[in-house]
């Protein structure tokens, strides 16, 4: 019962939207990750998931075996859903990288390069300068923005049908 879009996919196509629009070696990271460090880079994005709205009430779709009776097919329950993804654009470049990111995130050319995962974006939020103090008590420049795409996601589950019915007649008698 896997979505038809799941957490890596969206994060791996928005990833590589990214990398189209951001300064040669600059890397673009999940957050949240434990254990690992920060990138050493001047410049690197981190990308990290903050959550799923349903935009819509669930939709289904009855996808019948082709198998003959008993016949074990499926059901497509489909929901309209926004995923927020908070981005955090970091070093000297941030500035100008962060804008040059929200510029075409809201053009219908993210729009083609995210065509094929699904998923659509819908909005972001403008970008806010965030700094932030590294554990060597140096400081890094750090612009944030959060990122809306939708998708419709589906999700299969097991459905049984019955698509041949056997029936006969039996003789019912009245007794006085």
């Amino acid at each position: 019962m896997t979505p038809s879009i799941t957490q890596e996919q969206a994060m791996t196509a928005l990833r590589a939207v990214l990398l189209l629009v951001v300064p040669s070696g600059t890397e673009v990271v999940q957050g949240q990750v434990s254990r690992v460090p920060m990138p050493q880079g001047k410049n690197w994005c981190a990308i990290t998931p903050t959550r799923r709205v349903a935009m819509a009430t669930n939709e289904r779709a009855a996808v019948p075996s082709t198998d003959p009776a008993p016949a074990a097919g499926r059901t497509d329950i489909g929901l309209s859903t926004r995923l927020d993804v908070q981005v955090d654009v970091y070093g000297p470049a941030s500035p100008e990288t962060t804008q040059a990111i929200v510029t075409v995130f809201r053009d219908t050319w993210a729009a083609d390069q995210l065509a094929a995962s699904g998923l659509a974006p819908l909005y972001c939020t403008e970008p806010a300068q965030l700094p932030l103090v590294a554990g060597e008590q140096q400081y890094l420049q750090r612009w944030t923005f959060e990122a809306a795409m939708h998708g419709n996601i589906v999700t299969p589950v097991s459905t049984q049908f019955a698509d041949t019915i056997i029936t006969g007649l039996s003789e019912v008698t009245h007794a006085e």
